[in-house]
């Protein structure tokens, strides 16, 4: 049996760009290396600042958002597995409170007459805005914000 073994020999030159091959038989080709292209990077602006938010809603900081809540109520337990209250929970300045430490709501001027209730309170202290169940919503308390 006769077998045949074909050797092929490719040489690069970077200086002259091209690359020489050799064949069975001495047969030669040459071609041009093509230059290697990248892409330029495109200049991307910079975004301006604006108040500074938190990153899981928005809320500037220093605000602050009392959870006003009852133990064994059935509306906080059901309002306490909602995507709104873990939002709000998320937030740096969340703070829970029971129904029987009363003196927070007298601190903070508002009355609590249902539970779950949410007090939004600002930077300098003053009350943004006072949400009851089933009214609460995350998307409502950050735009008030």
């Amino acid at each position: 049996m006769l077998s045949r073994i074909v050797f092929l020999l490719s040489i690069e030159d970077p200086v002259l760009k091209s690359t020489t091959t050799y064949g069975p038989s001495g047969v030669r080709s040459s071609r041009s290396i093509k230059p290697l292209t990248t892409a330029t990077p495109t200049p991307t602006a910079t975004p301006t600042p604006t108040a500074t938010p938190t990153p899981a809603s928005g809320l500037p900081a220093g605000y602050k958002i009392y959870y006003f809540y009852e133990e064994g109520c059935p509306y906080c337990e059901a309002f306490s597995q909602t995507y709104d209250y873990t939002r709000l929970a998320a937030q740096p300045g969340f703070t829970p409170v029971v129904s029987t430490n009363a003196g927070v709501a007298q601190q903070l001027g508002v009355t609590v007459s249902g539970y779950p209730t949410v007090v939004l309170v600002n930077s300098n202290g003053a009350v943004v805005g006072t949400w009851e169940y089933p009214n609460i919503s995350a998307a409502t308390i950050f735009a008030q914000a």
